[in-house]
């Protein structure tokens, strides 16, 4: 900062995010001819580059918003001119109603609908935990059994992963201390989801009885669960059958 005479931080990130921006819209037109130095800049290029030219732009959605829009709009404009007739103008506010809905299911799906992009990405196990020792514990097991295991600390980063990626399996501890939601709930909400039903759930429990392990499985709808504790990892192995499984 001081060998550019910047004098406070939101200044430079400010540059920081200017220039970045800049940037981006000039790999973005494919201007980019200059080979910084420092670093591989090219790959850089690369990797931004078909990143834009493979992305969805999803372009009818703002046609759709349109088509939505005007009849809305019309029948708005039209409110005043049926102020005398109770007959034209309830059905002019009918007319709103219905076009208020048909906005509403067009925004719903495009920032609510899972997206198919969700799909192009899979990976084999995700992992929701708490403890992070056993978090890395379990991560570095099956990595070392060539297995993609991405692992999280709580229910909610899992829910937003699930947007961007398929896994084969979800591996959740039923006890998720640090999380607004537990593994046991999770697993409800994934398996009462049509998108989602079909990705087979792992529940890890410290449970001690079979008639309670029988009523969790039923509750939940989860397709197994490991008992607690986990005193080899060999206990582990059992997700290797699922990963087998087609999703």
């Amino acid at each position: 900062m001081a060998s550019f005479n910047i004098k406070n931080q939101a200044k430079l990130i400010r540059m920081f995010v200017n220039n970045n921006i800049d940037y981006i819209n000039t790999i973005y037109r494919k201007e980019v001819t200059i080979e910084p130095k420092g670093f591989n800049q090219s790959y850089i290029n690369e990797f931004i580059l078909d990143a834009i030219n493979n992305h969805d732009v999803e372009s009818s959605f703002y046609d759709d918003l349109k088509q939505k829009l005007s009849p809305l709009k019309l029948s708005i404009l039209m409110l005043e001119k049926h102020l005398d007739n109770p007959h034209n103008f309830l059905e002019e506010i009918n007319n709103i109603k219905q076009s208020f809905n048909e906005l509403e299911k067009v925004v719903k799906r495009r920032y609510e609908a899972p997206k198919l992009t969700r799909f192009a990405k899979e990976i084999d196990i995700l992992h929701i935990e708490d403890s992070e020792l056993e978090r890395k514990t379990i991560e570095s097991y099956f990595k070392a059994n060539f297995v993609d295991i991405k692992s999280v600390e709580t229910a909610e980063e899992a829910l937003y992963l699930l947007n961007k990626l398929t896994p084969k399996i979800i591996l959740a501890d039923i006890n998720l201390k640090t999380s607004g939601i537990n593994g046991d709930k999770l697993c409800q909400m994934i398996k009462s989801n049509e998108e989602y039903r079909k990705v087979k759930v792992i529940l890890i429990s410290a449970l001690v009885s079979k008639d309670k392990k029988l009523e969790l499985l039923k509750s939940t709808g989860a397709d197994d669960i490991i008992v607690k504790p986990i005193e080899k990892l060999a206990d582990l192995e059992i997700l290797f059958r699922y990963l087998k499984d087609p999703l």
